[in-house]
């Protein structure tokens, strides 16, 4: 017996950013490219007694445009950085949500802390004299209360889930996105991840002995650790018909998404890679196509001993013969580590990367680990077409997360049903 399905195609409408080395798109880009570094001794709060005291906080005022006064007022940092970034990827996806059913329209951002800061002075308040805390602003604290949040603020009214997995959140996010389009279970969505930094997390990286005193040296042989980083970076998933008939050019479609575990460790990765490993390859199935094809990759690249080593082993399995021949490249040397956010940020960079023909160094990486067969970006922007880019996420637990973005032509989106009729046997 056979049965019809429509697989619809989905594709990036518009991108928003708030980081450490910019707050909007235009400013992100040419700092990746400038190499520009975000990290920097933490300002925000005390950090007497941390072993580790740098981190990439933002830094530049958000734009007036992008929040209300009161916004500025009412809201927390990570609501804020969440609104910032949706509202730039809004209107370069030149959005009117007004025109839109509301149903139709979902959000999925990652986050690992929410509120976070929020649990924190109340804290802090319980443990001293009594007063200055206003008990309703718990209600800002659980992790999944910016994603809802924000779906109130636009007064959006499909899905809304916040895919916490730490740092695979956003990459995931964007997977969930492109199989709800194919679902039918919404027309476009706002995605992404957000995060606040806080005394909580700093305390906690420190702790596990993941940071590291020095700067952020992905895949460099000298590598030592990560430093965390916040922000908010925000994509339009939408899909293809209905950004068509908005008139729309997609130029970056969202292909095809993996998942895998690793089953080995709470914090470390499985040592031979096979976990993300088995997400990348999955991805590149779920989008029709192989190794052979991709251009690209966005590593994790969190600067850490194990987390590279372990990035290396599994970049090269899925590229083989080509893994010394596919630039890679990590970002965090700019940016920092920013854990839910780092997919999203990442995402966006590929999008702009296949744009511009050019792939940001990675930042810090001087002496390439002797150990890393991969041909990783170094130096300078490298000019280099981009087609099909892969973007990969490992996070604590286990968990591994990839995208497979692929660049689109008018004239492929005119020529092609945007919908693949598929036949399944059963």
């Amino acid at each position: 017996m056979f049965f019809s399905s429509r697989k619809r195609r989905a594709g990036i409408t518009g991108c928003g950013v708030v980081s450490p080395v910019g707050n909007s798109l235009p400013a992100f880009w040419q700092a990746l490219l400038d190499g520009r570094r975000g990290c920097a001794p933490i300002r925000r709060f005390d950090t007497t007694g941390m072993s580790v005291t740098w981190a990439a906080e933002i830094a530049d005022p958000i734009p007036e445009h992008r929040l209300s006064a009161a916004e500025r007022e009412r809201l927390g940092r990570v609501d804020q950085y969440a609104l910032a970034a949706t509202r730039e990827a809004i209107a370069a996806a030149a959005l009117d949500l007004a025109a839109i059913d509301p149903t139709r329209v979902g959000v999925l951002l990652g986050t690992t802390l929410g509120g976070m800061e929020i649990g924190e002075r109340y804290l802090a308040q319980t443990a001293g004299p009594r007063g200055g805390f206003d008990a309703r602003a718990l209600l800002h604290h659980p992790y999944y209360d910016v994603a809802n949040r924000l779906a109130r603020t636009l007064g959006v009214r499909g899905p809304v889930l916040s895919p916490s997995i730490a740092c695979a959140s956003g990459t995931e996010a964007i997977g969930i996105a492109l199989d709800f389009v194919r679902l039918d279970r919404g027309d476009l969505f706002i995605v992404g991840g957000a995060e606040a930094l806080s005394p909580f997390v700093v305390n906690g990286f420190n702790c596990l002995r993941a940071t590291t005193a020095d700067v952020v040296r992905p895949f460099d042989a000298r590598r030592s650790g990560l430093l965390l980083g916040e922000g908010s970076a925000v994509v339009i998933v939408e899909a293809l018909e209905h950004a068509r008939q908005r008139g729309v050019t997609v130029a970056v479609e969202v292909a095809g998404t993996g998942m895998a575990g690793d089953a080995t460790h709470m914090t470390a990765p499985a040592r031979d890679g096979s976990g993300a490993a088995r997400a990348m390859r999955m991805a590149l199935r779920d989008a029709g196509t192989d190794s052979a094809a991709v251009d690209f990759v966005s590593a994790h690249g969190t600067g850490t001993v194990f987390n590279d080593a372990m990035e290396c082993a599994a970049i090269a399995a899925v590229l083989g013969d080509r893994a010394g021949s596919v630039p890679v490249n990590s970002i965090k040397g700019a940016i920092g580590h920013t854990l839910a956010a780092a997919g999203s940020f990442e995402a966006i960079m590929c999008v702009m990367a296949m744009r511009s023909g050019l792939v940001p160094a990675t930042l810090n990486c001087e002496q390439l680990d002797p150990a890393c067969s991969l041909d990783v970006v170094m130096g300078a922007p490298r000019p280099h077409p981009v087609r099909c880019a892969l973007s990969t996420s490992s996070a604590f637990a286990g968990n591994n997360a990839a995208v497979v973005l692929r660049n689109l032509t008018p004239a492929s989106i005119g020529n092609r049903n945007d919908a693949t009729d598929e036949r399944h046997a059963v």
